[in-house]
């Protein structure tokens, strides 16, 4: 492994651990067996890690996306979902402070991909009212907000881990889904469960009527 590439591994693993403010270039050094001026050859600034880190993230992202099918298929949504779960999984030092964002080159790449998300979300629930396995919209802006919403859980779903108790069977695939499926027609719900299961549907989270058990109106 050439020597930048070694440093950018051992950085953001560092980062995923510590943060990215607590560690210092000596830290960093350190951690790659280099001495703080050779670090300093390659890398003379934090941020120049994570200029380079952004760029992995593009090329993350494009290998990804180019799995997509031609037309906005719903598969092309699961595939988006894929694609966060990399990021996340990748680079949970990003998703977990926001406060990153205020460094262009993350910001950049995080508002792109962000923007061509909620507009393949659009484009999906289009081409699915056109087809029939959407309802048509209930009322204006209704399904502009739920292709925001989708990626609302896609994007935050790391850091929303930090300030609830988040349960192992929480999936973000299925609180995606969870907002999406109830404007399906009855033609919607054949395909998709024939294309996820059956299963699928019967566990989405805990059952609603565990709750409704608790409470006491009078």
């Amino acid at each position: 492994m050439k020597t930048r590439k070694r440093i950018i591994v051992k950085a953001i693993e560092i980062f995923n651990e510590r943060g990215y403010y607590t560690p210092t270039l000596a830290d960093l050094a350190k951690a790659c067996g280099m001495s703080r001026g050779n670090f300093a050859y390659h890398y003379k600034f934090k941020e120049d890690l994570l200029k380079e880190i952004a760029q992995q993230m593009k090329n993350d992202i494009e290998e990804m996306q180019s799995k997509r099918k031609g037309y906005p298929a719903f598969s092309n949504l699961s595939l988006d979902i894929e694609t966060f779960g990399l990021l996340h999984k990748r680079y949970v030092f990003i998703f977990r402070d926001m406060s990153i964002l205020s460094f262009a080159s993350i910001k950049n790449v995080m508002s792109e991909w962000s923007e061509k998300t909620i507009r393949q979300n659009m484009d999906s629930f289009a081409f699915a009212v056109e087809v029939g396995t959407m309802k048509s919209e209930p009322y204006p802006g209704l399904y502009y907000n739920l292709a925001v919403n989708t990626w609302l859980i896609m994007y935050y779903w790391v850091a929303q881990h930090s300030v609830r108790k988040v349960q192992r069977s929480e999936k973000a695939e299925k609180m995606v889904w969870s907002t999406i499926i109830p404007h399906f027609t009855e033609k919607g719900i054949r395909l998709f469960t024939s294309y996820y299961g059956e299963s699928f549907l019967r566990e989405l989270g805990a059952p609603f009527e565990e709750f409704i058990d608790e409470k006491q109106l009078f």
